[in-house]
């Protein structure tokens, strides 16, 4: 498998894992507030993954009306998002759907926020007065969401990655696991940077003629972008955390580095040259980044972050000869 599709179902399992915990935790602590939201979640979530195009129909006719949560009224699904998985639920559920709206739906799914809801050994048939259910294919799980999402190309892939961190960002390591908010953020910018590298090798176009006077620019700013890393040298310890944490190998050094790259000379170019300005853009655009991951992002973090990056020779790039 590539390693970047790995790494977004890797980290989407994780997400998933967070969810199942909390839950299962809201259950016990009686909290139906998380379980109204969950509603709206897998809406947006479903709806990315099997391109349906569901409504919260809850809000459309009214609160917790009979028998399901969500609708498309195109490809005629209904949906039921439950904590509950026993055949009394399944059955209940049935009784008030059947009747009232199985002429206009041709499929009743039940969602459930666990990876693998156990399997259902209870005979419906008496149930479904000629009505297509099969508890076996319609019963979803966050594994079902899974394997759906190994077959989607790698934008959907990121696209629904990014929904899982804006959606479940509360849950997230730094929050729940116990990392710092700080090294959170830090691997949040790291993944970007990595995620968003140019494809192809980067190379300088030797055809812009002011090129080299862009990077020999930053030079004449050496000292202020090493002071970035002496004021803030403290962070030192997080940065390396983080580092390990996403996994700072070579692949992804040198996306990193063709991010940065890139990004430098275009930052240059936009204020004319003027290094510290510069600096302090890509500071703010990686902070904006972080912010949209949810992370509560801290600016000497991602400053000493680049500043460390320069002193590695990535950031701003020595002149090529």
């Amino acid at each position: 498998m590539p390693r970047q599709r790995q790494d977004h179902l890797t980290e989407m399992k994780d997400w998933f894992i967070r969810l199942q915990s909390d839950v299962e935790a809201n259950g016990f602590l009686r909290h139906q507030d998380s379980h109204i939201e969950l509603e709206n979640f897998f809406r947006d979530l479903l709806n990315h993954t099997f391109g349906w195009k569901l409504d919260n129909a809850n809000a459309l006719f009214g609160i917790n009306q009979d028998s399901f949560d969500l609708s498309d009224a195109t490809n005629r699904i209904a949906i039921q998002v439950t904590v509950t998985m026993n055949a009394a639920k399944v059955r209940k559920t049935l009784k008030s759907f059947i009747g009232n709206h199985d002429k206009n739906y041709k499929r009743l799914i039940f969602v459930h926020p666990v990876i693998n809801p156990p399997k259902s050994v209870a005979n419906f048939t008496s149930d479904l007065e000629g009505y297509d259910f099969d508890a076996a294919r319609d019963r979803f799980g966050l594994g079902t969401i899974l394997q759906k999402a190994q077959n989607l190309n790698i934008d959907q892939q990121s696209e629904l990655l990014n929904l899982l961190r804006r959606e479940l960002q509360p849950l997230g390591t730094a929050l729940q696991m116990g990392i710092d908010q700080t090294v959170e953020t830090l691997i949040a910018v790291i993944q970007y940077m990595s995620e968003n590298a140019p494809i192809d090798k980067i190379a300088i176009d030797e055809r812009l003629p002011d090129l080299q006077q862009k990077l020999r620019r930053l030079h004449e700013h050496a000292e202020y972008l090493l002071g970035q890393y002496r004021i803030n040298q403290a962070l030192h310890a997080t940065i390396s955390q983080a580092r390990i944490a996403i996994g700072y190998d070579s692949a992804r050094v040198a996306k990193i580095q063709a991010w940065l790259k890139t990004h430098s000379i275009e930052s240059l170019s936009r204020h004319e040259n003027d290094a510290q300005t510069a600096f302090q853009s890509l500071v703010t655009d990686l902070l904006q980044r972080a912010h949209s991951y949810g992370t509560n992002a801290e600016e000497t973090a991602v400053r000493f972050l680049l500043a460390d990056e320069f002193i590695r020779c990535n950031v701003f790039p020595n002149p090529e000869t």
